[in-house]
């Protein structure tokens, strides 16, 4: 019986790993035309588009020979360093890089893997609104729950643990993080998209540390400047790329 459960779960990884490579292929295409592509991947066009529309799927061999090129993190920076738009207001728009979850997945793992890795994490903590896409996919590829700060109170009748935030032009908010939510000893990574001056971190920070959790870092997908770095003594911050 336990020999039978082993092949079985053999083959359904190497279907999942299959199916994964196809998903990964329709991608980018998004991005790239077959001929592109078939440069790029060193796969014959016609077959790229038989995988893409679904016709065939690629063998085992081949799958893990395409993953291993995709899934590389020179490979993964490139193509999204060139889907963020900077604009001359200073607004930073990471919004496409959503359009390819299934890679994005595989950055936030490498950066994870590469920075958080050696270190327990047991929850995943953003703040609303930009940063919840990213840390929803961040919460799927590491097999995290995923908790949500927010700037207001669902309920009268729930108990909150709260933190002041300083923003911009002297103005103070608050943020709020259910209480049942957050144990004392809780091993966080807090997520973010973009970082500037670090403010609504280091916010994020003292309202866990307020709580008993404890902050092993924060992976946010971009970093604007230099200001944010004046945390980095306090909490250990890893933007995926520099702007």
């Amino acid at each position: 019986m336990v020999v039978i459960f082993i092949s079985t779960y053999s083959k359904y990884k190497e279907l999942r790993i299959r199916l994964l490579v196809v998903d990964l292929l329709k991608e980018l295409k998004n991005a790239y035309t077959y001929k592109e592509l078939s440069k790029l991947l060193n796969i014959q066009e016609s077959l790229l588009c038989r995988y893409v529309n679904g016709n065939t799927i690629p063998s085992e061999i081949h799958s893990k020979e395409i993953l291993d090129k995709i899934k590389n993190e020179e490979f993964l920076l490139k193509f999204f360093y060139n889907k963020i738009s900077f604009y001359e207001d200073g607004f930073v728009d990471t919004s496409s890089l959503l359009f390819y979850p299934n890679m994005l997945k595989m950055l936030v793992e490498i950066y994870y893997q590469k920075y958080i890795g050696n270190k327990e994490v047991n929850k995943i903590v953003t703040i609303a609104v930009n940063g919840i896409p990213f840390a929803t996919l961040a919460a799927s590829a590491l097999a995290k729950p995923l908790l949500v700060m927010k700037k207001h109170k669902d309920s009268i009748h729930l108990e909150y643990i709260d933190e002041n935030l300083k923003e911009s032009e002297g103005m103070v908010t608050t943020i709020y993080l259910r209480k049942d939510y957050i144990n004392r000893g809780d091993k966080i990574l807090l997520i973010d998209d973009v970082i500037r001056t670090g403010t609504t971190i280091y916010a994020a920070y003292k309202l866990l540390d307020k709580s008993g959790a404890e902050v092993v870092g924060a992976i946010t997908i971009a970093s604007v400047g230099r200001e944010w770095i004046k945390h980095v003594n306090t909490i250990n911050i890893y933007p995926i790329f520099r702007l």
